[in-house]
C-alpha cells in the first residue's frame, strides 16, 4: 500500500473510531460516517493527479492527491455508485498511467447516463462534457471506457458479473417511484453501503474486468483550452 492509501486509510479510521464513540448522530454525523469507513477500507482509491498551473500553464511540477473525500464533495454524498465508480475508474487509470501520476489533460472519457458515474468520471480524469471529452452513452452499463490521448490507449473497465446485488436495481427503481417511505429508504442505504464497502474490501481484480480496446469507440471531440500550453517547460 502505497504511503498515501496508508494515510488516507489512517486518517479515516481514526475519525471511525472518533465518531462511534460521540453516542447518537444527526444526519450529517451519519454522512461523514458512511465516508469515514469508506475512507478507511484497505483498498480505498487515492489517485495522484496532475493539472496545468493556469488557464495557459505547463503542467504543474507536484501531482495533487484525490480522496473519496474530495469526490464526495464534488457530488454532494457518499453513495455505493460514487464508490465504486471511483474504484473502477482509478483502476483503469492505473493501466494507462504506470508511472503512477495521471494527467488530467490527457483523457477522454464514457459512461453511461448515472450522475454519481459522471461526476466521478468527470473528477478523477479531468474531462469536459462541453469539449466532447466526457461523453455520455446511455447504452452503456457499471462501466467506464477510457482514453489516454498521448499514447493512443484505450480501455473498458466493467464491473464483472454478480458483484452488484441482484436486489438492488429493483428497489432502487420502486423506491423511486415511492413517496417517503423511511424503512425502505434505510433498506436501501443499508443494501448500497455493504456493496460499496465490499468493493473496497479486495483488490480491483477482484470485482473489475479491463480490457484493451483498438480504439476509443467515440469522437474525442477538442483539446480543453485550458491546457493549450500543457506541454511548455515549467
Amino acid at each position: 500500500m502505497s504511503g498515501y492509501k496508508m494515510l488516507s486509510r489512517g486518517i479515516g479510521i481514526l475519525m471511525v473510531l472518533v465518531l462511534a464513540q460521540a453516542g447518537p448522530a444527526c444526519a450529517r454525523e451519519k454522512v461523514e460516517l458512511q465516508l469515514l469507513e469508506a475512507m478507511a477500507a484497505e483498498h480505498a482509491p487515492v489517485d495522484r493527479v496532475v493539472d496545468t498551473v493556469s488557464s495557459l500553464g505547463p503542467l504543474a511540477p507536484q501531482p495533487q492527491t484525490i480522496t473519496l473525500e474530495d469526490l464526495v464533495r464534488f457530488h454532494g454524498h457518499p453513495c455505493d455508485g460514487l464508490v465504486v465508480a471511483a474504484a473502477g475508474i482509478e483502476y483503469g487509470l492505473k493501466r494507462l498511467f504506470p508511472e503512477g501520476v495521471v494527467d488530467r489533460t490527457d483523457l477522454s472519457i464514457a459512461v453511461n447516463r448515472s450522475a454519481c458515474y459522471g461526476d466521478v468520471a468527470a473528477y478523477l480524469t479531468g474531462a469536459r462534457h462541453r469539449y466532447g471529452s466526457m461523453i455520455v452513452d446511455p447504452k452503456l452499463g457499471d462501466e467506464w471506457i477510457i482514453t489516454r490521448h498521448s499514447t493512443g490507449q484505450s480501455i473498458r473497465v466493467r464491473l464483472k458479473n454478480g458483484v452488484k446485488p441482484k436486489e438492488l436495481p429493483v428497489l432502487e427503481a420502486q423506491l423511486r417511484e415511492a413517496k417517503c417511505p423511511k424503512a425502505e429508504i434505510e433498506r436501501v442505504q443499508k443494501i448500497q453501503k455493504g456493496y460499496a464497502l465490499r468493493v473496497l474490501s479486495k483488490p480491483p481484480a477482484i470485482f473489475f474486468d479491463i480490457e484493451f480496446l483498438e480504439s476509443f469507440p467515440y469522437p474525442v471531440g477538442e483539446a480543453r483550452p485550458d491546457a493549450a500550453k500543457a506541454s511548455c517547460d515549467g
